[in-house]
């Protein structure tokens, strides 16, 4: 099932427009029930349709381990690849994108850090699940280092 959600910054959010915030980025279904999450330490609401809690706000949660000032944390799960970016206390980038394979989610990782001017060379990669041997080889070209969040 294709992941609906986004984020919202707390100052912005009111819970009588949730509807809107989120029918402008995913298509909802009539009578689909919405819900949300504060993100604490991003001043940001996660605004998601459906009952049960979406994997990206684990994520979201798990980025305060990461001690590096970029924190680029990703999982490929269920065909899709999820990414969530964030430089110090700034929420970067939240995403899903669907990926079949893991080709594909490697394209999407470094196209997202592309887009956001972010050198995976220097950068490292933290992934919320083990990683088979050949896609972890593959990912030690480019980033200085991959590792899982445990």
């Amino acid at each position: 099932m294709k992941p609906k959600f986004t984020l919202v910054p707390s100052e912005y959010f009111n819970p009588e427009s949730a509807g809107d915030f989120l029918s402008k980025v995913v298509l909802l279904e009539e009578g689909e029930p919405l819900s949300f999450l504060d993100i604490p330490g991003y001043d940001a609401v996660l605004l998601y349709a459906g009952e049960q809690r979406p994997f990206v706000y684990d994520m979201l949660l798990s980025l305060c381990k990461i001690r590096e000032h970029y924190k680029i944390l990703a999982s490929h799960r269920d065909g899709y690849l999820y990414i969530v970016i964030a430089q110090g206390e700034s929420l970067m980038f939240c995403n899903a994108f669907q990926a079949a394979d893991f080709t594909t989610a490697q394209y999407f990782i470094f196209h997202t850090l592309q887009k956001l001017q972010l050198n995976p060379q220097v950068s490292s990669l933290y992934f919320m699940e083990e990683l088979a041997q050949e896609q972890l080889v593959s990912l030690f070209r480019y980033f200085k280092n991959v590792e899982v969040l445990r």
